[in-house]
């Protein structure tokens, strides 16, 4: 009994240590994809950028395209990907000019983003070392908003501060 539990224990083991092991090349493709891709781009590397892949169809379009409408300023380091017919694409390009581009799929079918995005919609985030995989495109794009309007108010009062000392 106890040479049995010590068996099934070890077979769990090493098929975990497979698992973390291709999780853990996984890990290094996508990095390794990111900086040929950035590259390519001729962005910097440090830079901060999130990249998103948009579907027209998925629930939340709507939503998704009122954040994005919105002209903030957070958003002027997101690439977006749209998945849609050509006349809703440029509808979107207009719409979102707060964005840093809005790419119509098809035409970057030969994109190293779009091995990463996968045809999902879906947001990757680069913060310069790490990349960061978000399934919720929506709360990040409210996430954003709220951070960068947070970091805006402690500038806004620091240099208030400042000029008043």
């Amino acid at each position: 009994m106890i040479l049995w539990i010590v068996g099934a224990l070890m077979i769990l083991s090493v098929g975990l240590l497979k698992v973390l092991v291709m999780k853990y090349r996984l890990k290094k493709m996508e990095r390794r994809l990111v900086k040929v891709a950035i590259q390519d781009e001729s962005w910097q590397e440090s830079e901060q950028m999130t990249l998103m892949g948009i579907h027209y169809t998925h629930p939340s379009f709507k939503r998704l395209d009122e954040l994005l409408s919105s002209k903030d300023r957070s958003f002027q380091n997101v690439v977006v990907f749209l998945d849609a017919p050509p006349f809703i694409h440029l509808l979107k390009q207009r719409a979102w000019n707060s964005c840093r581009s809005v790419r119509h799929t098809p035409e970057w079918s030969n994109s190293r983003w779009l091995a990463l995005l996968n045809g999902e919609t879906v947001a990757y985030q680069w913060d310069g070392q790490k990349l960061h995989h978000y399934t919720e495109v929506e709360m990040l794009l409210e996430r954003k908003i709220r951070v960068f309007q947070l970091e805006e108010e402690q500038l806004c009062t620091q240099q208030s501060a400042d000029n008043f000392l």
